[in-house]
């Protein structure tokens, strides 16, 4: 298993981004932490493990088969700690298109991922989920 920082992190998201929940379980250690930061945002808070790797799908499966997308625009490592610098872009199942953008704070310890801190615009995906979840009921 990977144990540089920036390659442990490169690897969590290209797992996220072909949605291979496996290989993302693998990267996640078994105590992390999972916060998104954001005031009444439903989601935010901090999760455990089994509680992210439930999650992540769910949110996932409100995009189309290729997805959402996060491209790492910037990542800056030092010790256990990363920077990611991020943009995010999709579809939605009902063909909204999605476009956030994410600064997530990850700490790596023994190859593994301990902590996530997803900071993103929380008021635009409010709205934007909002709007796909009354189209579709």
């Amino acid at each position: 298993m990977a144990t540089d920082v920036k390659e442990v992190v490169r690897a969590y998201v290209d797992a996220v981004n072909r949605k291979d929940w496996d290989r993302a379980g693998e990267l996640l250690a078994p105590d992390v932490g999972y916060t998104i930061l954001g005031y009444d945002f439903p989601g935010s808070g901090t999760m455990d493990r089994e509680t992210a790797l439930r999650t992540l799908p769910g949110v996932m499966s409100l995009f189309d088969e290729n997805s959402p997308r996060l491209e790492i625009t910037h990542l800056i490592a030092e010790g256990p700690w990363a920077l990611v610098e991020a943009q995010g872009s999709g579809t939605f199942l009902d063909g909204t298109p999605y476009e956030n953008r994410y600064a997530t704070v990850y700490e790596v310890v023994d190859g593994r991922i301990r902590t996530v801190r997803e900071y993103m615009d929380t008021q635009h995906m409010a709205g934007l989920l909002a709007t796909v979840t009354a189209k579709s009921s």
